[in-house]
């Protein structure tokens, strides 16, 4: 059952806040990053949160974000089985703590826009979102990501530009 987001994520978007789709099967995990993604001073909203592979599919349909933040492993499910179909109409980040190459390699070739450790900094996270849903909003396609760093493998602003809201 996906989660509602912070009341203060949930007012009207403007124009140029980038929606994000959270999914991941642990709720600790899901309602933490739909709190930062609301806390932060960027244009970034979280539009809501899914736990499993037919809640990510269903809310992606109705709510259309501009981003997905998307875990690998969904309690057993195969999180980057759904890439290919979440990317039709949104960029996506997969955002992991399974960060080994062959992992990243898969996500690449399905369609993945990014790919995030979950121990990398918050500011890593934030600014590939930003990146992928100015793109995005723009009319432009996310690229597929490449490649076999632990960095994120879209443009993002440093670490001193993504500062909590006060």
């Amino acid at each position: 059952m996906s989660s509602q987001p912070p009341p203060s994520a949930a007012s009207e978007p403007t124009a140029a806040t980038v929606g994000v789709l959270v999914i991941d099967d642990q709720l600790a995990v899901r309602e933490g990053l739909a709190r930062l993604i609301s806390c932060v001073a960027l244009p970034l909203r979280c539009v809501t949160t899914a736990a499993n592979g037919a809640e990510a599919l269903s809310t992606a349909a109705l709510m259309r974000p501009e981003v997905v933040v998307l875990d690998v492993d969904l309690a057993g499910e195969d999180g980057l089985a759904l890439i290919p179909q979440l990317r039709k109409t949104a960029g996506v980040l997969v955002l992991t703590s399974h960060g080994d190459a062959t992992t990243r390699m898969r996500a690449g070739l399905l369609g993945a826009s990014a790919f995030v450790e979950k121990h990398q900094p918050a500011a890593e996270l934030l600014g590939a979102i930003v990146a992928i849903g100015h793109l995005r909003m723009r009319g432009e396609e996310a690229p597929v990501m490449h490649g076999s760093s632990s960095h994120p493998d879209v443009v993002a602003p440093s670490a001193a530009s993504v500062r909590p809201r006060p």
